[in-house]
């Protein structure tokens, strides 16, 4: 259970006991291998999802491989399947230093992974599975973390939401093409995947856009959706999934990608989870498409188990962080029935068959990379308090064009509100309800356990960097309504799903690195499909801000994008439209990007005046506090590159992604350079950029200095 640390040998034991999960160690020398009698001729066996690696370490990588067989006869009378994996120090495979025999359940939808030790630091490693006369059809590459004194330069990327039938994985071809093309001394470590690793549901794209593919019928799945105007992110037909066929199915169709297989064949993945692993906007084990949702334990348990066969990573064999007990535990199976969540503790965590559930798997963990690097993986979804715009919020707030600031904060501060004395009414125009969180715990993101592990792991971090793998960006947005006169407006969030919604938990946590003098802390984020960067204000609404952090938000690499969303919403409202397009001789730009970043009145200027003097009059530098840069339109990645004193980030773009880049992989529309100076505990985190490469965004295009160079 989170808290408990095992020892390395408890955890060999536990570990090679739980279904398709195994233990090797590598040789102190290169050895001649001796791949096992084939049991069956070449063709029996397939690898229709590939390999991958996970969470290196200095000493250990965790493998991972799915197998099926053709026909009968081939595999073992129970449905089992026989095994072979090999590492070797070579991609020829002629200095083998591992040689393991395994086996893929039946149990385990035939997925396996090993937990490979006895490994050198910071060395690529290549690797290889074998059924029968069968082989995986390529080596998966590897490479373990530099010891934790090393000082040497740290090189990964982040990614975020990848809709199989959305889009095509280009961008993620198109990292791997990169790579390979790069100096040995620039190539990626390891990346990052922010969560949306599938989307719970079919026909998880909106009418009147294309389908770039289909994904085959659920085994199982929902009742088929019927469009009724409300919702604009799924079409007739739609099926969500409801069963572990149903989110195994789902796994397998992604995997079966070309460019999702070689991302993770070439590097090794740190993952996170968001809200699709499980269902649309998750918090705890709450179902959430229709009105305030449902309890859906079952459902939390094997999606949280088809995450773990799916998805490597190192667990119950995560090491502890400098005397901080490891949190994080493989999956334990937990028998659940749907029932109601009406009694929750202080953490606003609601016990009974939800917190059962909760407990079938602990994800949130450190990895460290040599000196350079503290990489804190936290989980956004498991644990989080239930959203305050609900279906009687949202009544209360009809007519306000997003949820306003004031009305979010009174409720997520819960008993806290007004120093302890919270209103007992919330209201909105000339309505009025009782206060529905005034007896209740403040919002929580994290939920108590975790946080306080996060604090703990903040304060004992050494290393010269912080990343906080953050899945739900931090960044403010906001459209500052109350700056338009006579509109009657208040100032809204633009989303409450992320950390927006929990305004409270955010100012902590900044407040606790300012305060504690911890520096050098970057976010990285995604869900909100777009590329964004920024400072991180430890109150967004103080009269004088203080940055403790920043954040770089990836968009994603194949969900529509931000402003796709944006434009669609607002093709029947003329006012609104004006904030989010801007059209010329070129066609519709996002302006967008410019409403949120120099506020709503900036936004509907240039749709009448392209005179810098008023917009210059207009311009809010505290529109969406903190947030100094915004691409809401497209898609991609992000490359980090963290060194002594200096921070970067990349942003790739590579525009649309409707159609199969093939083999080269996607174009690159624009990169977007930014750096970040190392800065001293209780001192300000300061931006630097954007520079481009390529053309870059509305409205960077017209203020660009010069012409840019293509891509």
């Amino acid at each position: 259970m989170p808290g408990v640390s095992f020892s390395r040998r408890d955890f060999l034991k536990l570990f090679g006991a739980t279904t398709g999960c195994f233990v090797a160690t590598a040789a102190a020398v290169p050895f001649l291998p001796r791949i096992g009698a084939a049991h069956a001729a070449p063709g029996a066996f397939h690898f229709p999802q590939g390999l991958a690696s996970a969470d290196p370490q200095p000493d250990a990588v965790m493998l991972w491989t799915r197998v099926e067989a053709f026909g009968n006869g081939v595999a073992l009378p129970n449905g089992d399947a026989d095994l072979y994996v090999q590492v070797a120090t070579d991609m020829n495979f002629e200095k083998v230093v591992v040689e393991q025999s395994v086996r893929a359940s039946k149990a385990s939808d035939h997925t396996v992974r090993v937990f490979v030790q006895g490994l050198k630091p910071d060395t690529v490693y290549y690797y290889s599975f074998y059924a029968g006369g069968d082989r995986s059809p390529y080596p998966g590459r590897t490479r373990t973390a530099p010891l934790p004194g090393e000082k040497r330069k740290v090189r990964f990327a982040s990614v975020s939401c990848q809709s199989y039938e959305a889009g095509y994985y280009g961008a993620l071809r198109r990292m791997v093409n990169d790579d390979i093309a790069a100096a040995p001394d620039e190539q990626i470590d390891f990346v990052l995947h922010l969560g949306d690793f599938i989307y719970e549901r079919t026909g998880d794209v909106p009418e009147g856009r294309p389908l770039a593919r289909l994904a085959a019928p659920l085994p199982d799945g929902s009742e088929p959706w019927e469009p009724d105007g409300t919702r604009d992110w799924w079409r007739k037909g739609g099926r969500a999934a409801m069963t572990l066929a149903d989110y195994r199915h789902l796994y397998k169709t992604y995997l079966s990608d070309p460019d999702l297989q070689a991302a993770r064949a070439r590097f090794p993945f740190v993952c996170t989870w968001d809200d699709h692993e499980f269902t649309n906007n998750a918090w705890q084990s709450y179902g959430s498409y229709f009105g305030d949702g449902e309890p859906a334990q079952k459902r939390k348990v094997v999606a949280n188990r088809a995450w773990f066969e799916f998805i490597p990573a190192l667990l119950s064999q995560a090491p502890g962080f400098n005397g901080i007990a490891a949190p994080a535990h493989d999956f334990r199976n937990a028998q659940v029935e749907d029932a109601p969540m009406d009694v929750h503790d202080g953490d606003f965590l609601f016990d009974g068959q939800n917190a059962k559930a909760l407990s079938s798997l602990t994800i949130y963990r450190t990895l460290r990379w040599g000196a350079m690097l503290d990489l804190v993986v936290t989980d956004l979804r498991s644990y989080r308090s239930p959203p305050v715009m609900n279906e009687e919020t949202k009544a209360l707030i009809e007519g306000a064009p997003i949820p306003p600031v004031r009305v979010v904060k009174v409720l997520d501060a819960g008993r806290t509100a007004n120093d302890g004395n919270p209103p007992a009414t919330i209201a909105y125009g000339d309505r009025e309800i009782p206060n529905p969180r005034a007896d209740a715990p403040p919002g929580t993101h994290m939920g108590g356990p975790q946080k306080a592990w996060f604090k703990d792991v903040m304060k004992a971090s050494k290393a010269e960097w912080r990343i906080w793998t953050n899945s739900c960006p931090a960044l403010q947005m906001r459209l500052d309504f109350s700056k338009i006169p006579f509109a009657g407006l208040e100032d809204g969030y633009v989303g409450t799903d992320a950390w927006q919604g929990y305004p409270g938990e955010l100012s902590e946590l900044l407040t606790f690195l300012r305060d504690e003098r911890i520096g050098n802390v970057i976010s990285l984020s995604g869900d909100y499909h777009a590329f964004a960067a920024g400072r991180l204000p430890a109150d967004p609404d103080a009269e004088t801000l203080t940055f403790p952090a920043v954040e770089f938000m990836t968009a994603a690499i194949s969900s529509g994008s931000m402003f796709e969303g944006v434009e669609r919403g607002t093709r029947d409202n003329g006012f609104f439209r004006r904030a989010a397009t801007v059209e010329d001789e070129n066609g519709v730009h996002p302006n967008w990007n410019n409403t949120l970043v120099n506020g709503f009145r900036a936004g509907i200027l240039v749709n009448y005046s392209s005179s810098d003097y008023l917009l210059n009059l207009v311009r809010n530098e505290r529109a969406s506090p903190g947030l100094d840069y915004i691409d809401s339109e497209g898609h991609g990645y992000t490359l980090v590159t963290l060194d002594e004193g200096r921070a970067e980030a990349v942003q790739v773009n590579v525009g649309e992604v409707l159609t199969d880049a093939g083999p080269e992989g996607a174009p690159v529309l624009r990169r977007a350079r930014f750096t970040v100076k190392g800065w001293a505990g209780g001192g300000e985190a300061v931006l630097e950029g954007p520079e481009f490469e390529g053309v870059p965004p509305y409205p960077w295009t017209a203020e660009a200095k010069s012409d840019p160079q293509p891509v």
